[in-house]
Protein backbone atom coordinates (compact mmCIF):
# COMPACT_ATOMS: atom_id res chain seq x y z
CA UNK A 1 0.00 0.00 0.00
CA UNK A 2 1.47 3.34 -1.10
CA UNK A 3 0.45 6.55 0.65
CA UNK A 4 1.48 10.12 -0.13
CA UNK A 5 1.11 12.76 2.59
CA UNK A 6 1.53 16.47 1.83
CA UNK A 7 2.08 18.78 4.82
CA UNK A 8 3.58 22.15 3.92
CA UNK A 9 3.51 23.95 7.27
CA UNK A 10 4.42 23.34 10.91
CA UNK A 11 0.88 22.58 12.14
CA UNK A 12 0.44 20.09 9.28
CA UNK A 13 3.79 18.50 10.12
CA UNK A 14 2.50 17.88 13.67
CA UNK A 15 -0.70 16.24 12.42
CA UNK A 16 1.24 14.31 9.78
CA UNK A 17 3.63 12.99 12.42
CA UNK A 18 0.79 11.46 14.44
CA UNK A 19 -0.91 10.21 11.29
CA UNK A 20 2.23 8.35 10.15
CA UNK A 21 2.67 6.82 13.63
CA UNK A 22 -0.87 5.48 13.56
CA UNK A 23 -0.60 4.29 9.95
CA UNK A 24 2.55 2.28 10.64
CA UNK A 25 1.05 0.87 13.82
CA UNK A 26 -2.00 -0.42 11.97
CA UNK A 27 -0.43 -1.47 8.68
CA UNK A 28 3.09 -2.85 8.49
CA UNK A 29 3.33 -3.23 4.71
CA UNK A 30 2.93 0.47 3.97
CA UNK A 31 5.12 2.82 1.96
CA UNK A 32 4.82 6.51 2.84
CA UNK A 33 6.10 9.37 0.68
CA UNK A 34 5.53 13.10 0.44
CA UNK A 35 6.29 16.48 1.97
CA UNK A 36 6.77 17.13 5.67
CA UNK A 37 8.93 18.77 8.30
CA UNK A 38 11.19 17.72 11.14
CA UNK A 39 8.53 15.81 13.05
CA UNK A 40 7.54 13.67 10.08
CA UNK A 41 11.22 13.10 9.31
CA UNK A 42 11.60 11.50 12.75
CA UNK A 43 9.41 8.72 11.37
CA UNK A 44 11.72 8.29 8.37
CA UNK A 45 9.73 10.30 5.88
CA UNK A 46 12.25 11.69 3.45
CA UNK A 47 10.53 14.91 2.40
CA UNK A 48 10.67 15.69 -1.31
CA UNK A 49 11.23 19.35 -0.47
CA UNK A 50 11.86 21.30 2.74
CA UNK A 51 8.70 22.87 4.16
CA UNK A 52 10.64 26.10 4.70
CA UNK A 53 10.21 26.57 0.94
CA UNK A 54 6.49 27.09 1.68
CA UNK A 55 7.14 30.11 3.87
CA UNK A 56 4.79 32.73 2.46
CA UNK A 57 1.57 33.98 4.01
CA UNK A 58 -0.94 36.43 2.54
CA UNK A 59 -2.48 36.91 -0.88
CA UNK A 60 -0.06 39.52 -2.22
CA UNK A 61 2.99 37.72 -0.82
CA UNK A 62 2.05 34.59 -2.75
CA UNK A 63 1.55 36.55 -5.98
CA UNK A 64 4.99 38.13 -5.61
CA UNK A 65 6.53 34.67 -5.32
CA UNK A 66 4.25 32.98 -7.85
CA UNK A 67 7.08 31.54 -9.96
CA UNK A 68 8.57 29.79 -6.93
CA UNK A 69 5.19 28.32 -6.01
CA UNK A 70 4.53 27.16 -9.56
CA UNK A 71 7.87 25.34 -9.54
CA UNK A 72 6.99 23.69 -6.23
CA UNK A 73 3.58 22.74 -7.54
CA UNK A 74 5.02 21.21 -10.71
CA UNK A 75 7.69 19.33 -8.75
CA UNK A 76 5.30 17.83 -6.18
CA UNK A 77 2.80 16.88 -8.91
CA UNK A 78 5.57 15.09 -10.83
CA UNK A 79 6.66 13.11 -7.74
CA UNK A 80 3.09 12.00 -7.00
CA UNK A 81 2.59 10.86 -10.59
CA UNK A 82 5.80 8.82 -10.41
CA UNK A 83 4.51 6.95 -7.36
CA UNK A 84 0.83 6.72 -8.37
CA UNK A 85 -0.25 6.14 -4.74
CA UNK A 86 -3.25 4.22 -3.47
CA UNK A 87 -4.09 7.15 -1.20
CA UNK A 88 -3.15 10.83 -1.35
CA UNK A 89 -3.60 12.76 1.91
CA UNK A 90 -3.21 16.54 1.90
CA UNK A 91 -3.11 18.35 5.24
CA UNK A 92 -4.40 21.92 5.59
CA UNK A 93 -2.72 24.53 3.25
CA UNK A 94 -5.90 24.72 1.14
CA UNK A 95 -4.61 27.09 -1.55
CA UNK A 96 -1.63 24.93 -2.47
CA UNK A 97 -3.32 21.56 -1.96
CA UNK A 98 -6.45 22.39 -3.95
CA UNK A 99 -4.35 23.42 -6.95
CA UNK A 100 -2.29 20.26 -6.57
CA UNK A 101 -5.18 17.77 -6.43
CA UNK A 102 -7.07 19.54 -9.20
CA UNK A 103 -4.14 18.77 -11.51
CA UNK A 104 -4.14 15.13 -10.42
CA UNK A 105 -7.80 14.28 -11.03
CA UNK A 106 -6.92 11.76 -13.74
CA UNK A 107 -5.32 9.57 -11.03
CA UNK A 108 -8.75 9.23 -9.38
CA UNK A 109 -10.14 7.83 -12.63
CA UNK A 110 -7.25 5.88 -14.14
CA UNK A 111 -5.29 4.76 -11.07
CA UNK A 112 -8.19 4.70 -8.59
CA UNK A 113 -6.20 6.87 -6.16
CA UNK A 114 -8.33 8.04 -3.23
CA UNK A 115 -8.01 11.75 -2.46
CA UNK A 116 -8.30 12.75 1.22
CA UNK A 117 -8.03 16.17 2.81
CA UNK A 118 -7.32 16.56 6.54
CA UNK A 119 -8.24 19.93 8.21
CA UNK A 120 -11.15 21.66 6.52
CA UNK A 121 -10.61 25.04 4.86
CA UNK A 122 -12.20 27.78 6.99
CA UNK A 123 -15.24 28.26 4.76
CA UNK A 124 -17.20 29.49 7.77
CA UNK A 125 -14.86 32.51 7.93
CA UNK A 126 -14.23 33.29 4.25
CA UNK A 127 -14.03 31.77 0.76
CA UNK A 128 -17.26 29.83 1.27
CA UNK A 129 -17.05 28.63 -2.34
CA UNK A 130 -14.23 26.29 -1.28
CA UNK A 131 -16.80 23.95 0.26
CA UNK A 132 -18.12 23.21 -3.23
CA UNK A 133 -14.76 23.15 -5.04
CA UNK A 134 -13.21 20.81 -2.45
CA UNK A 135 -16.23 18.53 -2.74
CA UNK A 136 -15.55 18.19 -6.46
CA UNK A 137 -11.86 17.23 -6.26
CA UNK A 138 -11.69 15.19 -3.03
CA UNK A 139 -13.21 11.84 -2.03
CA UNK A 140 -13.12 12.37 1.72
CA UNK A 141 -12.62 15.19 4.23
CA UNK A 142 -11.65 14.85 7.90
CA UNK A 143 -12.33 17.84 10.14
CA UNK A 144 -11.01 19.17 13.45
CA UNK A 145 -14.21 20.88 14.56
CA UNK A 146 -17.70 19.34 14.65
CA UNK A 147 -19.49 22.36 13.21
CA UNK A 148 -17.47 22.24 9.97
CA UNK A 149 -19.02 19.06 8.55
CA UNK A 150 -22.32 20.63 7.47
CA UNK A 151 -20.63 23.03 5.04
CA UNK A 152 -19.23 20.16 2.96
CA UNK A 153 -21.82 17.44 3.33
CA UNK A 154 -24.41 19.56 1.58
CA UNK A 155 -22.26 19.27 -1.56
CA UNK A 156 -21.97 15.49 -1.25
CA UNK A 157 -18.44 15.25 0.17
CA UNK A 158 -18.00 12.39 2.64
CA UNK A 159 -16.98 14.27 5.78
CA UNK A 160 -16.09 13.02 9.27
CA UNK A 161 -15.09 14.83 12.43
CA UNK A 162 -12.04 13.26 14.11
CA UNK A 163 -11.12 16.04 16.57
CA UNK A 164 -7.85 17.87 17.09
CA UNK A 165 -4.73 15.90 18.01
CA UNK A 166 -3.54 18.74 20.27
CA UNK A 167 -6.30 18.10 22.81
CA UNK A 168 -5.92 14.32 22.99
CA UNK A 169 -2.67 14.16 24.95
CA UNK A 170 -3.15 15.21 28.58
CA UNK A 171 -0.37 16.83 30.61
CA UNK A 172 -0.03 17.88 34.24
CA UNK A 173 0.30 21.66 34.20
CA UNK A 174 2.57 23.58 36.57
CA UNK A 175 3.06 27.28 35.86
CA UNK A 176 6.34 29.22 36.17
CA UNK A 177 7.43 32.83 35.71
CA UNK A 178 7.86 32.49 31.95
CA UNK A 179 6.63 34.77 29.16
CA UNK A 180 6.66 33.06 25.77
CA UNK A 181 6.57 34.84 22.44
CA UNK A 182 5.33 32.96 19.38
CA UNK A 183 5.84 35.14 16.28
CA UNK A 184 4.49 32.66 13.72
CA UNK A 185 5.68 29.91 11.41
CA UNK A 186 6.38 31.65 8.10
CA UNK A 187 9.16 34.05 7.18
CA UNK A 188 7.07 37.09 6.22
CA UNK A 189 4.84 36.68 9.28
CA UNK A 190 7.79 36.27 11.67
CA UNK A 191 9.58 39.34 10.31
CA UNK A 192 6.50 41.53 10.67
CA UNK A 193 5.81 40.32 14.21
CA UNK A 194 9.42 40.53 15.39
CA UNK A 195 9.76 44.13 14.19
CA UNK A 196 7.03 44.99 16.72
CA UNK A 197 8.22 42.63 19.46
CA UNK A 198 11.76 44.03 19.39
CA UNK A 199 10.38 47.23 20.97
CA UNK A 200 8.18 45.33 23.42
CA UNK A 201 10.81 42.93 24.78
CA UNK A 202 13.03 45.58 26.51
CA UNK A 203 9.95 47.08 28.18
CA UNK A 204 8.85 43.67 29.48
CA UNK A 205 12.36 42.97 30.78
CA UNK A 206 12.43 46.21 32.76
CA UNK A 207 8.89 46.00 34.12
CA UNK A 208 8.80 42.24 34.87
CA UNK A 209 12.41 41.35 35.83
CA UNK A 210 11.42 38.13 37.64
CA UNK A 211 10.07 36.62 34.42
CA UNK A 212 12.10 34.79 31.80
CA UNK A 213 11.27 35.65 28.18
CA UNK A 214 11.52 32.88 25.60
CA UNK A 215 10.90 33.08 21.85
CA UNK A 216 9.52 29.83 20.43
CA UNK A 217 10.21 29.25 16.75
CA UNK A 218 12.07 27.07 14.23
CA UNK A 219 15.77 26.42 13.75
CA UNK A 220 15.92 27.78 10.20
CA UNK A 221 14.61 31.18 11.38
CA UNK A 222 16.91 31.57 14.43
CA UNK A 223 19.49 33.77 12.70
CA UNK A 224 16.80 35.98 11.17
CA UNK A 225 15.15 36.55 14.56
CA UNK A 226 18.50 37.20 16.26
CA UNK A 227 19.32 39.83 13.62
CA UNK A 228 16.04 41.68 14.28
CA UNK A 229 16.12 41.82 18.07
CA UNK A 230 18.96 43.50 19.93
CA UNK A 231 18.01 41.99 23.32
CA UNK A 232 19.60 38.79 24.56
CA UNK A 233 16.55 36.50 24.55
CA UNK A 234 16.56 32.71 24.41
CA UNK A 235 15.20 31.30 21.14
CA UNK A 236 13.84 27.76 21.57
CA UNK A 237 13.42 25.49 18.54
CA UNK A 238 13.18 21.93 19.92
CA UNK A 239 9.60 20.69 19.59
CA UNK A 240 9.30 18.96 22.96
CA UNK A 241 10.94 21.83 24.82
CA UNK A 242 8.59 24.31 23.12
CA UNK A 243 5.61 22.28 24.31
CA UNK A 244 7.01 22.27 27.86
CA UNK A 245 7.52 26.04 27.82
CA UNK A 246 4.02 26.73 26.48
CA UNK A 247 2.64 24.54 29.25
CA UNK A 248 4.69 26.25 31.99
CA UNK A 249 4.34 29.84 30.73
CA UNK A 250 2.37 32.34 32.77
CA UNK A 251 1.41 34.33 29.68
CA UNK A 252 2.04 34.38 25.92
CA UNK A 253 2.01 36.73 22.96
CA UNK A 254 1.11 34.61 19.94
CA UNK A 255 0.58 35.07 16.23
CA UNK A 256 -2.87 33.90 15.18
CA UNK A 257 -2.84 30.22 14.24
CA UNK A 258 -3.00 26.68 15.61
CA UNK A 259 -0.54 27.55 18.38
CA UNK A 260 -3.38 29.38 20.13
CA UNK A 261 -5.12 26.00 20.47
CA UNK A 262 -2.04 24.57 22.17
CA UNK A 263 -1.88 27.51 24.56
CA UNK A 264 -5.57 27.03 25.30
CA UNK A 265 -4.99 23.37 26.09
CA UNK A 266 -2.21 24.37 28.50
CA UNK A 267 -4.41 27.10 30.08
CA UNK A 268 -1.85 29.76 29.17
CA UNK A 269 -3.42 33.24 28.96
CA UNK A 270 -2.44 35.08 25.78
CA UNK A 271 -2.69 38.06 23.49
CA UNK A 272 -3.21 37.18 19.82
CA UNK A 273 -1.70 39.25 17.02
CA UNK A 274 -2.07 39.30 13.26
CA UNK A 275 -1.00 41.64 10.47
CA UNK A 276 -0.13 41.56 6.79
CA UNK A 277 0.56 44.04 3.99
CA UNK A 278 -1.99 46.77 3.30
CA UNK A 279 -3.43 45.24 0.09
CA UNK A 280 -4.00 41.82 1.66
CA UNK A 281 -5.42 43.60 4.70
CA UNK A 282 -8.01 45.38 2.58
CA UNK A 283 -8.98 42.16 0.80
CA UNK A 284 -9.36 40.25 4.07
CA UNK A 285 -11.47 43.01 5.61
CA UNK A 286 -13.82 42.94 2.65
CA UNK A 287 -14.12 39.15 2.44
CA UNK A 288 -13.89 37.72 5.95
CA UNK A 289 -17.25 37.06 7.59
CA UNK A 290 -16.17 36.55 11.22
CA UNK A 291 -15.39 39.28 13.71
CA UNK A 292 -12.38 37.61 15.37
CA UNK A 293 -9.28 35.73 14.20
CA UNK A 294 -8.81 33.49 17.25
CA UNK A 295 -10.85 30.27 17.10
CA UNK A 296 -11.61 30.55 20.82
CA UNK A 297 -13.14 34.00 20.37
CA UNK A 298 -15.05 32.73 17.34
CA UNK A 299 -16.31 29.79 19.41
CA UNK A 300 -17.58 32.03 22.22
CA UNK A 301 -18.66 34.84 19.84
CA UNK A 302 -16.91 37.42 22.00
CA UNK A 303 -13.38 38.62 22.75
CA UNK A 304 -12.25 36.31 25.51
CA UNK A 305 -8.65 36.62 24.32
CA UNK A 306 -7.36 40.11 23.48
CA UNK A 307 -6.64 40.51 19.76
CA UNK A 308 -4.46 43.10 18.08
CA UNK A 309 -5.21 42.87 14.39
CA UNK A 310 -3.92 44.87 11.41
CA UNK A 311 -3.39 48.57 12.21
CA UNK A 312 -4.09 47.96 15.93
CA UNK A 313 -1.01 45.74 16.12
CA UNK A 314 1.82 48.05 17.19
CA UNK A 315 4.26 48.24 20.10
CA UNK A 316 2.30 50.83 22.06
CA UNK A 317 -0.98 48.88 21.94
CA UNK A 318 0.74 45.57 22.65
CA UNK A 319 2.51 46.93 25.74
CA UNK A 320 -0.77 48.40 26.97
CA UNK A 321 -2.66 45.10 26.46
CA UNK A 322 0.16 43.10 28.03
CA UNK A 323 0.32 45.30 31.15
CA UNK A 324 -3.45 45.21 31.44
CA UNK A 325 -3.51 41.41 31.38
CA UNK A 326 -0.50 40.91 33.63
CA UNK A 327 -1.94 43.20 36.30
CA UNK A 328 -5.46 41.77 36.32
CA UNK A 329 -5.96 38.46 38.09
CA UNK A 330 -9.64 38.51 37.17
CA UNK A 331 -8.88 38.79 33.42
CA UNK A 332 -6.31 36.00 33.64
CA UNK A 333 -8.78 33.76 35.49
CA UNK A 334 -11.52 34.58 32.99
CA UNK A 335 -9.33 33.49 30.07
CA UNK A 336 -8.35 30.28 31.82
CA UNK A 337 -11.98 29.46 32.64
CA UNK A 338 -13.01 29.92 29.00
CA UNK A 339 -10.03 27.85 27.86
CA UNK A 340 -11.16 25.00 30.07
CA UNK A 341 -14.69 25.10 28.62
CA UNK A 342 -13.30 25.23 25.07
CA UNK A 343 -10.80 22.41 25.70
CA UNK A 344 -13.47 20.20 27.26
CA UNK A 345 -15.51 20.59 24.05
CA UNK A 346 -12.48 19.56 21.97
CA UNK A 347 -11.49 16.43 23.91
CA UNK A 348 -12.20 13.15 22.11
CA UNK A 349 -12.50 9.64 23.58
CA UNK A 350 -10.29 8.17 20.87
CA UNK A 351 -6.95 9.23 19.42
CA UNK A 352 -7.85 11.45 16.39
CA UNK A 353 -5.03 10.05 14.24
CA UNK A 354 -6.13 6.46 14.97
CA UNK A 355 -9.74 7.34 14.16
CA UNK A 356 -8.54 8.84 10.88
CA UNK A 357 -6.40 5.80 10.04
CA UNK A 358 -9.27 3.40 10.78
CA UNK A 359 -11.41 5.34 8.32
CA UNK A 360 -8.63 5.42 5.72
CA UNK A 361 -8.13 1.65 5.91
CA UNK A 362 -11.86 1.13 5.38
CA UNK A 363 -11.62 3.25 2.23
CA UNK A 364 -8.81 1.16 0.79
Amino acid sequence: MKVVIIATEASGDYLGFHLIKSLRKKKKDIEIFGVGGKLMSRLYLKSWVSIKMFNTIGLVEVLVRILKFMKLLNFVEKKIREISPDILITIDSPSFNYRLVKRLQDLRINSKTKFIHYVAPTVWAWKEYRAKTFSIVYDYLFTLFKFENKYFRKFGLKTKWVGHQIFYEKKKIKKKKIICLLPGSRETEIKKNMHVLKYVIPRIKIKYPKYKIKILNFEHYTDMISDIISSNVEIVTDFNLKQKIMMEAAIAIAASGSVTLELSKYRTPMIVTYDTNIITRMLIKSLVKVKYCSIINIFFKKEVIPELIFEKFNAKNLICKFDDLMNSKSKLKKQIAHMKVFSDQMITKHNPSETLVNEILKIN
